[in-house]
């Protein structure tokens, strides 16, 4: 193990904080930024790491769990395909008002 994986979440911030010039630095939001994008202990490099991504990791990685994170996933992404139908049937226009609309303009002329 090494040094930092010894220390305590206290005194990793410490650690931090001397690093970065302190906490009254303004860069230090575009730092903890870049590390949760791509610190090697957050996930996958380049995308930042989200509460629920931890949440998943440590569910799919237990044999016993597993089955269930995967059916609540799957329901989640059948939920929000349902949805999408839903919302793009309401946005196509309703064909007997499209009808109506042109009998109107055809008798007009």
């Amino acid at each position: 193990m090494s040094e930092t994986e010894k220390m305590s979440m206290q005194e990793r911030i410490n650690y931090f904080y001397r690093q970065s010039g302190g906490p009254g630095n303004p860069d230090i939001d575009r730092i903890l930024n870049e590390h949760l994008k791509n610190g090697k202990d957050h996930g996958i490099p380049g995308r930042k790491e989200e509460p629920k991504d931890a949440f998943i990791e440590v569910f799919m990685n237990d044999h016993s769990t597993k089955p269930i994170a995967m059916w609540l996933l799957k329901m989640r992404f059948d939920l929000k395909d349902r949805w999408e139908e839903y919302l793009s049937a309401q946005q196509q226009p309703d064909v007997s008002q499209l009808i109506e609309e042109l009998k109107k303009e055809a008798m007009s002329k």
